[in-house]
């Protein structure tokens, strides 16, 4: 079974932030992510529960997809949906962007 994949929009603006940075410092980078978070997102479309839960938060399930660039989604089983939540670097303050949104 593939399962539908729905982004959010906190996920996408991630995205844009994201290639807009990496340009700044390489050329070929920005296109790599985008192709790197692509494979990982037909990965789980495939097989969503692949990837372990966020140990800060089990509701999420994580995987880093470039550099240090994490993916957290969710998996509704009942919909068949995978839902990405957001695409965030590890420096950042993950628990509490996860917890305040």
């Amino acid at each position: 079974m593939r399962y539908g994949i729905k982004v959010s929009t906190f996920a996408k603006k991630d995205k844009k932030d994201i290639i807009q940075y990496l340009a700044q410092y390489s050329v070929s980078a920005p296109l790599k992510f985008k192709q790197e978070l692509e494979r990982y997102i037909d990965l789980i479309r495939q097989t969503p529960n692949i990837f372990s839960t966020y140990y800060a938060n089990p509701y999420y399930r994580n995987v880093v997809v470039f550099g240090s660039y994490v993916m957290f989604y969710t998996v509704n089983e009942a919909d068949g949906i995978v839902f990405i939540y957001r695409v965030l670097h590890g420096a950042q303050d993950i628990e509490n962007i996860l917890k305040t949104e």
